[in-house]
């Protein structure tokens, strides 16, 4: 159609031309523009100009001032060639009748963006007085005013005549030369009034980007980012379109101009596309539909590619993808409009604004249309309407999908709340002894932190432990003995409280505490107390409130306890530091019959055996003398053995077993946890690799420390493992205490994300224990949840932890993970936990943990089912 059109705009010039000849001879002559004072601002028109086309480009201004060149008058005011790769020549007479004596000052500005080349030439009686070359060739520093159309300052000096003469061309499009002449002061104010025009379509542009946006991040809908992605590809087309690009993005590379208004048009329309698909929801209509969309989109992407790869322009190419595209929306919205889509009819009244405003810039392009001030700003008039009518046409759509989903989400109210209300018991028992309701260790770890960065730390820490209190559980039973436990908590906690040297442990609205059990009967307190006389002191009166007799069920009670006592910063000026010593204080309390003691390191019997125990465990590191055990965990709805848990296991040569529990913390305090950590991995992965040749595809459970995740590179080096060995990582799950999650929020959800990248399945352990928020939770990319064993041991019996292991089943399935349980003793918690509807368990009901070897050997005896041996009661 623009190669029509050219032709159409030639054939007729062409004509004009022939018709002047034979015709009218006498009116050759082209009028002289006459600038005198009364003139600030002159538009061009059709009598006071002539062009000349130069097809092949060979014409320079010395051809055309020799005369012998046949120009032809112009038809138009502005003239308007179409789509033409045209050297296109233009001559304008002026006169200067202005009565100052000095030069006068005049802009030339040529209201076009997208020319490639404009040459300037003032001449005066046949000579070049003043010339100048510009267009989006050149950069922006090359010209004499920094416009984002062309424009030229011209010096004309009083009673003279000139002849303006351009010679402009364009690589590929449509070719305008909308010529004005203004005083200086004319033309600021002209800049002043098109900026503004300008700056509020841009600025309306903008805003409705942001608001977009705003509202993509609250709402979520992908129709939102394709909407972001076509108004911003609008704002940057007519960004490239009117020259302020170039102007102020690119401004010394004008190569780009090459390619983006072809660039920025395609990627509009195919943003455009997409935002059709989404918003009008197009799967509830015809699947033709979908499939023209997906059709013009490869079309697009193709254009794009050969634009950016060829030579070629594409102009009209570009322009018939758009028109293509343009048709096909409107037609798809108006057939939805018909069946009843309330968003179609928003996006029909839209799009037609939209079409409107650039159907008369097209038909402008082509020279069909004049240009005035309606059809050059018609475009972004109608532009801007589309994007206001379309944000409404979304907003209401928002309304409408929240007025559809308000009875659901009534429905799901108490669901919520109920899951609230299961979050803040389940942080209240993690935080607090389930006996006495005082703070527990976790919640005094969590005082002690604070403490120490707010620099406000206790002079000491003081831990009391009731001696033989077994006695009376034995006696009286455990739920008697729970009773006298809350009763002796109580007389501590109303004999510290008015203590003004004790330090608050826990304090809120809700409640006051200055004692923490941390752990059965073993109660602490922090003081303010500098002089260890004066804490000395303190504790035997402590003691001394103890041994007067209780009275419990007509019974006279005597109880005693020993303390223990670090103090800050001489004995710890850490957290775990402070508490490992105020035990070790409590330890020889009990031994030295005093029944009270202050931490010694000359007491201390563990700080040679653990440094001892360090360079060993590096030296076992070092030379694989750690084994690991596999823990087998069986799907309690498939009956199948899916996966096992490895833990390390160290057979010291001089001390025999040595727990996980005294080296691993030993580990994670002094670094050697990471070389630990891989050394497990690649172990693991070894394992993993034997178990897949022998025809298991088992997922292992690999337990891995807070410190892995505070180490540079961990993810990259559990990659590397895995590619040396072979494993397939999605058959891998790593387990991490909530604690440890909580330590560094930010670090751990970094690595975590990058684990979960490379297909690492990633679980909490021991959930319930830590202190963390659901709200937190819910943010990391973890697949899976084990509850505690702590909660699985006698929920049958005890009502709370019945209630937590059910709430946390619910809420693991609610968030799609898969919900563990481990600690599984006895065949009837099994079967309880199959009929609660959890996924999968572990316990030594089940298998104890065992060598890797021993364990395929176990896998072939059970072939991958729980023999009937373990009675898991109908498994």
């Amino acid at each position: 159609m623009n190669n029509w059109l050219a032709q159409f705009v030639l054939w007729r010039t062409l004509l004009l031309g022939l018709l002047t000849l034979l015709f009218a001879p006498s009116i050759w002559a082209v009028d002289t523009v006459i600038l005198d004072d009364g003139v600030d601002q002159w538009m061009s028109t059709a009598a006071t100009q002539e062009l000349l086309r130069d097809p092949d480009d060979t014409l320079r201004i010395d051809d055309i001032l020799q005369g012998n060149q046949p120009f032809i008058p112009a038809w138009q005011d502005v003239v308007n060639l179409g789509n033409t790769t045209d050297s296109v020549w233009l001559h304008v007479p002026l006169r200067n009748d202005s009565r100052e004596r000095t030069d006068s000052h005049w802009i030339l500005e040529l209201a076009y963006a997208r020319l490639a080349r404009v040459d300037i030439f003032l001449v005066q009686n046949g000579a070049i007085v003043q010339q100048a070359r510009i267009g989006y060739a050149q950069p922006i520093s090359s010209r004499a005013i920094k416009h984002h159309f062309f424009a030229q300052p011209l010096m004309l000096q009083p009673g003279q005549q000139y002849d303006l003469y351009l010679n402009v061309m364009r690589k590929g499009g449509g070719i305008q030369i909308p010529l004005r002449l203004y005083r200086p002061d004319r033309f600021s104010e002209h800049m002043a009034t098109s900026n503004h025009i300008y700056g509020l379509y841009f600025g309306i542009m903008f805003a409705m980007l942001v608001y977009n946006s705003f509202l993509l991040v609250s709402v979520g809908h992908r129709a939102y980012f394709y909407y972001i992605l076509h108004i911003a590809g609008t704002f940057c087309t007519f960004q490239v379109l009117y020259g302020y690009a170039f102007l102020h993005w690119w401004p010394e590379t004008p190569v780009i101009n090459e390619y983006g208004i072809q660039i920025t048009t395609l990627l509009t329309g195919m943003a455009g596309l997409l935002f059709v698909r989404h918003y009008i929801d197009l799967r509830r209509y015809q699947a033709w539909m979908n499939q023209a969309i997906n059709v013009m989109l490869v079309i697009g992407t193709l254009l794009v590619a050969a634009r950016l790869l060829g030579s070629h322009h594409l102009i009209p190419q570009t322009g018939s993808y758009i028109g293509v595209s343009a048709i096909l929306m409107l037609t798809i919205a108006t057939l939805c409009w018909r069946q009843g889509s309330r968003t179609a009819g928003y996006f029909l009244l839209a799009w037609t604004m939209f079409l409107t405003g650039a159907s008369m810039h097209l038909l402008t392009m082509a020279g069909v249309l004049p240009t005035n001030n309606v059809t050059t700003f018609a475009v972004i008039m109608g532009s801007a309407l589309e994007v206001l009518l379309l944000s409404l046409g979304l907003a209401d759509r928002i309304n409408h999908e929240r007025r559809a989903r308000y009875l659901a989400l009534q429905e799901k109210h108490d669901a919520i709340m109920g899951l609230k209300a299961a979050e803040e018991r389940l942080i209240e028992r993690a935080m607090h002894s389930a006996t006495t309701g005082l703070p527990n260790r976790a919640y005094l770890r969590s005082t002690l932190e604070t403490l120490f960065q707010n620099n406000d730390a206790p002079k000491a820490l003081l831990l009391l432990s009731l001696d033989n209190f077994h006695e009376f559980n034995k006696t009286l039973g455990h739920h008697n003995g729970d009773k006298i436990l809350r009763l002796v908590a109580n007389h501590i906690e109303q004999t510290v409280k008015q203590q003004d040297h004790v330090i608050p442990i826990e304090a809120d609205w809700r409640r006051t505490h200055h004692t923490a059990c941390i752990e059965g009967v073993t109660f602490a307190l922090l003081l303010k107390h500098t002089d260890t006389e004066a804490i000395d002191t303190f504790g035997r009166s402590l003691l001394q409130s103890l041994e007067q007799p209780f009275e419990f069920q007509n019974l006279t009670l005597d109880i005693s306890a020993s303390i223990g006592i670090a103090l800050c910063p001489e004995h710890g000026d850490t957290t775990e530091e402070l508490l490992r010593n105020a035990h070790i204080a409590l330890e020889m309390a009990y031994q030295n019959g005093d029944n009270i003691a202050f931490y010694a390191r000359e007491i201390d019997p563990y700080n040679a055996r653990r440094l001892s125990l360090l360079a060993e465990l590096r030296e076992a590191i070092a030379k694989d003398q750690l084994q690991l055990y596999l823990q087998p965990q069986v799907d309690l709805q498939t009956q199948k053995i899916v996966g096992a848990e490895v833990l390390i296991r160290w057979q010291h040569p001089e001390h025999g077993f040595i727990p996980p529990a005294e080296f691993i913390p030993l580990a994670e305090r002094t670094g050697v946890i990471h070389p630990l950590t891989l050394w497990v991995c690649r172990k693991s992965f070894e394992i993993s690799q034997q178990l897949k040749q022998a025809g298991h595809d088992l997922m292992l459970s690999i337990n891995i420390s807070a410190r892995n995740l505070q180490t540079a590179g961990f993810a990259e080096q559990i990659t590397r493992f895995a590619k040396d060995t072979g494993v397939r990582l999605d058959y891998i799950t790593m387990e991490l205490t909530e604690t440890a999650v909580m330590i560094d929020q930010d670090d751990a959800l970094r690595v975590m994300s990058e684990l979960a990248s490379v297909g690492i399945h990633l679980s909490i352990d021991d959930f319930g224990t830590g202190y963390s928020s659901l709200s937190y939770l819910k943010k990391l990319p973890v697949d899976e949840i084990k509850i505690d064993r702590s909660f699985i041991k006698d929920m049958l019996t005890n009502s709370d932890d019945h209630v937590i292991v059910h709430t946390t089943l619910s809420m693991g399935h609610n968030l799609g993970l898969k919900v563990v349980a481990e600690g599984i003793e006895d065949a009837p918690t099994l079967d309880r936990l199959r009929s609660m509807g959890c996924d999968a368990a572990q316990g030594y009901h089940i298998a104890k943990p065992m060598p890797a070897g021993e364990f395929v050997d176990w896998l072939e005896g059970k072939d991958k089912e729980i023999d009937a041996s373990v009675h898991l009661s109908g498994i």
